[in-house]
């Protein structure tokens, strides 16, 4: 043998073994296994893989890559990921919709990279946009003002238009009368005016992108038929409602309308239980520093006042009579339309052809003081109908969407609202 081939030789068997055994590593370090999608959308999907490394090198990254075509590697687009006990998972959100991705997992180490095998699915397709349509806000005999037009989409596609329609016709369109909001998703508002007195309104929102247009469900309402003043200046639209006509919202006024002021109790939480016949009037818990909460509560009068001769409601008006708030019960069949007053929001709710009569929870006062919070909360009003020597009529409207308003007799030394109907 000739012995100046020998270190040759020997070190090319040696290279041969190092290769071998280089390679079995970048095998056997790390292997990316097969890949599961499930909860495919138009944006995207949930994607596991299992991520096995037997602990030889240490694993510097692994992830996903994927494409259109077929066969993704690390030069295709990708995405790292951590290992969660031995998983990795990926949740894309920005695919476009009805197209057909490859997908495989992938690990990393200094020795190499490995990749798990290919699966393929196919986002679901691009759809209209969802819209919410919003609700009213508030509303007068020519005018409408909305709030929370809820615009969102499961594509990537953009939102090309949004807004409110409407019509004095059922599932009004963007060829009514409409308002554009403009593009993108968002929760908005807008103010409509320039309607008709006494008139049925259909309004839905609307919203368009590429796909195509959708619009919400359609809400139906009535503008007020006119308005009136009290003797301190305040205004309120007023509403036909069958044979009657109200006022949208409680009286708020300090005065008779003969001009006398009405008095209130120097601390707003005094008994006056022990009163003979007590002529008073409150803002819900002495709000005073609180205008605007009274432009929609109103004030809190006991009886005495409300039926005192010289005159709570307005010229032309009147405290209604048991029997007439009974003619607007059967009208609405019991249901008032009520608005609520918690942690003072505010959220109209009127609904249905006929409009409604917006029942705001304003709360009320005790005779010994006390303004109930809670699931006692709500709105009592005054009728003119005595029931005894202590009580009177009054109808109560709890804070249940959907609860009819009863009635009941009460102390006619407890603070309550006062809704006054035409003569």
């Amino acid at each position: 043998m000739n012995r100046a081939l020998f270190p040759t030789l020997t070190s090319t068997v040696f290279l041969i073994i190092l290769l071998v055994s280089s390679c079995d590593k970048v095998t056997k370090s790390h292997i990316a296994g097969g890949t599961t999608i499930s909860a495919i959308t138009a944006k995207g999907a949930t994607i596991v893989s299992l991520i096995i490394w037997n602990g030889d090198t240490e694993l510097t990254e692994c992830g996903f890559c994927y494409n259109t075509t077929g066969n993704p590697t690390l030069s295709d687009s990708s995405v790292a990921v951590d290992v969660i006990k031995g998983k990795i998972t990926w949740k894309p959100y920005t695919l476009k919709g009805g197209t057909k991705y490859f997908v495989r997992s992938y690990a990393k180490s200094k020795l190499g990279t490995a990749y798990g095998l290919e699966a393929n699915f196919t986002t679901k397709p691009n759809t209209v946009p969802i819209v919410s349509t919003p609700y009213m806000w508030s509303l007068t005999h020519n005018s409408a003002s909305f709030m929370g037009l809820g615009v969102s989409t499961d594509n990537t596609l953009e939102i090309l238009s949004k807004g409110i329609c409407w019509s004095t016709s059922k599932d009004p369109t963007i060829n009514d009368n409409k308002i554009d909001l403009g593009p993108g998703t968002g929760d908005l508002g807008c103010i409509i005016e320039g309607l008709t007195p006494g008139t049925v309104y259909y309004f839905r929102g609307f919203a368009s992108n590429e796909v195509g247009i959708s619009y919400g469900w359609t809400k139906i309402i009535k503008t007020y038929d006119g308005y009136m003043t009290d003797y301190e200046g305040h205004i309120y639209s007023t509403i036909r409602l069958g044979k009657q006509e109200w006022m949208n919202r409680n009286l708020e006024t300090r005065y008779f309308s003969n001009g006398e002021f009405i008095n209130t109790t120097g601390t707003a939480t005094i008994n006056i239980e022990q009163e003979d016949k007590p002529v008073y009037q409150w803002a819900f818990l002495g709000h005073e520093d609180h205008p605007e909460l009274l432009d929609d509560d109103g004030r809190l009068y006991t009886w005495f006042t409300a039926t005192d001769s010289r005159k709570l409601c307005p010229a032309g008006w009147h405290l209604p009579s048991i029997d007439e708030w009974n003619e607007l019960l059967v009208h609405l069949d019991g249901n008032l339309r009520q608005s609520y007053n918690w942690d003072w929001s505010r959220q109209l709710n009127i609904t249905g052809a006929e409009g409604g009569f917006w029942a705001q929870m304003a709360g009320f006062r005790y005779a010994n003081g006390q303004f109930p919070y809670g699931s006692n909360y709500g709105t009592y009003w005054w009728s003119s109908t005595e029931a005894s020597s202590t009580n009177a009529w009054s109808v109560y409207c709890r804070p249940a969407t959907y609860e009819k308003a009863i009635q009941w007799e009460e102390n006619k030394k407890n603070g309550f609202s006062v809704r006054c109907v035409k003569d």
